[in-house]
């Protein structure tokens, strides 16, 4: 999303940033399957993020879900989803909620 080629109208890089040193970390971990080097272009990309300020995250929802202890098979749903999602799968320990 922040490569140089992504600028609109061509992609979604709505900040206008381009780096050519992040455009070669990003092709360098997409040319390569083994864990450990993506690990490490992965960690490189992660401190130009650190030290140049591409994007600022302005906004981090909140996501608090409760429910009682004897409600079972229970996950929340994603952000912005309905607190009821997956209410199909839930059920109750002896039938006390």
């Amino acid at each position: 999303m922040l490569a140089c080629s992504q600028i609109p109208p061509n992609g979604f890089n709505i900040n206008f940033y381009c780096n050519k040193q992040l455009d070669s970390l990003y092709a360098q971990e997409e040319a390569t399957a083994d864990p450990n080097a993506r690990q490490q272009t992965f960690n490189q990309i992660h401190g130009i993020y650190l030290t140049q300020f591409p994007f600022i995250t302005l906004y981090g929802a909140i996501d608090v879900s409760v429910h009682k202890n004897t409600t079972q098979s229970y996950t929340p749903g994603s952000e912005g989803a309905a607190e009821t999602v997956g209410v199909q799968n839930w059920w109750c320990t002896n039938g006390q909620c």
